[in-house]
């Protein structure tokens, strides 16, 4: 009889762990069976189409930093499409105003991010020692200290939203932002790090994506990846297939989706993180306890398209930071017809912006009407818009983005450690999201491409 894996869920995660057990052994050998609990592939990457407004409902794109992705992308038989060169220029809300964050020193200097006291402070940074005390420091924190409190406030507050919806006073740098903590570790100085990274990438003629790689989409947006990994993968899939029970006999794997019973010698568990803890509450108890900590916000995503007339007042960017304290509820927002083609009708623009999050609990509570009220008229209100939007669209997601938040490292090592336990008397089963080792949707196919590959 073959050997049967079961992957639970059909995000990227998914879709990368059974693609790379197929590449590992052919159909003759191993039977692969894909479930997942929705209508359709994707996660929360979903992308909606209405007319000629293409809305990417989760992630924009995928930074194209995880070797994987190249490898899927070729699976999936499409082609990625690099964002805009816009994608390059990154705005800042600072007193109602945006304000483009340069790269330039002088140009940032006189951008008028920062106060002049807070700027002198700035260039202290090379000159302040490093930490040595090994316990976790939140990225707020780490800012404070080395750049000073009005940088962490101004910038990489706002940044922490943009990226985790989350609070920077409560994410943890080593567990959120690892590079930033090596490069202290590795060059004592944020400053000295780039510069030598800088001179490192002149001398090897590194390309322009950088050492945050490029962001990268498809023409008919992200979840058109997902669905055809899904359609071209060499396993079965089966959506609307809900998974209430995992249970090990003493010989193999039990999986109960839909009211089946279905046995596996492998389980590749590649759900969100509250689903894991529900089905891994009496098999890993500890592993379950761990993920139940993990702080998940409910997150909203409004769409607004314009014609041109705000097509020409908005910069040419990817976008703009919103810090908290700018009166603005807005946690950030996305101009995505400058970053991708075909996102919206021709001289039209089509902005997102996320509201909620660990900060603004309180957004769970409005109306979808009321989140379009509150998003079109801060944009008017930013960008001077002369006439309303054409078009808008709300997606919610009550449990968006894993907070990985003070305390998360050592919430990952009890799950890691009860999984070997675990398999040290019934093998065969991995876990895989991004719940553990980084939210991006290039992290979550890593790791779902390890686990399907056993290399867990």
């Amino acid at each position: 009889m073959r050997e049967r894996l079961v992957v639970v869920g059909g995000g990227i995660a998914g879709l990368a762990a059974a693609h790379a057990a197929r590449a590992a052994k052919p159909a003759s050998e191993l039977e692969i069976l894909l479930l997942e609990a929705d209508d359709q592939l994707g996660g929360k990457a979903r992308s909606y189409r209405e007319d000629d407004w293409l809305v990417e409902e989760g992630p924009t794109g995928y930074l194209d930093t995880e070797p994987v992705m190249d490898r899927l992308v070729a699976l999936a038989g499409l082609t990625k499409r690099p964002a805009d060169k816009a994608a390059a220029r990154r705005f800042l809300v600072r007193d109602g105003v945006l304000r483009e964050i340069e790269a330039h020193p002088l140009k940032f200097f006189a951008s008028g991010i920062l106060s002049p006291f807070a700027l002198a402070r700035l260039t202290l940074e090379p000159f302040i020692a490093k930490r040595v005390d090994p316990t976790e420091e939140s990225a707020f924190d780490f800012a404070a200290r080395r750049l000073g409190r009005q940088a962490a406030e101004r910038l990489i507050s706002p940044m922490v939203l943009g990226v985790y919806a989350g609070d920077a006073k409560r994410i943890s740098l080593p567990a959120a932002f690892p590079k930033m903590a090596e490069l202290e570790r590795e060059y004592g100085s944020l400053v000295r790090a780039l510069i030598s990274k800088k001179r490192k990438r002149t001398s090897s003629g590194g390309g322009p994506a950088g050492p945050g790689g490029e962001l990268c989409s498809f023409d008919d947006g992200l979840q058109s990846f997902l669905r055809a990994l899904g359609e071209r993968g060499e396993f079965d899939v089966r959506t609307s297939s809900p998974v209430d029970l995992l249970a090990h006999d003493g010989e193999c794997w039990r999986v109960r989706s839909a009211g089946e019973p279905l046995r596996a010698d492998r389980v590749v568990l590649a759900t969100e993180a509250w689903t894991a803890k529900t089905l891994l509450t009496d098999l890993l108890p500890d592993a379950a306890r761990a993920l139940a900590e993990i702080h998940v916000p409910h997150v909203a995503v409004v769409a607004l398209g314009y014609g041109p007339e705000a097509a020409q007042l908005t910069p040419r960017g990817f976008g703009a930071l919103i810090q908290r304290s700018g009166g603005l509820r807005s946690l950030g927002v996305l101009w995505d017809t400058n970053l991708f083609a075909h996102r919206g009708p021709n001289d039209s623009i089509l902005m997102r912006a996320m509201v909620g999050g660990r900060t603004d609990p309180e957004a769970a509570q409005l109306s979808d009407d009321e989140l379009l009220t509150l998003v079109e008229s801060e944009l008017a209100r930013l960008l001077h818009l002369p006439a309303p939007p054409t078009f808008r669209h709300v997606k919610r997601w009550p449990l968006a983005i894993p907070q990985y938040e003070l305390g998360h490292l050592d919430l990952a090592r009890r799950v890691r450690e009860d999984l070997a336990r675990s398999n040290a008397k019934r093998p065969g089963l991995q876990l895989a999201g991004n719940y553990l080792d980084g939210v991006a949707f290039a992290k979550a196919a890593a790791s779902g491409w390890r686990a399907g590959a056993g290399e867990q």
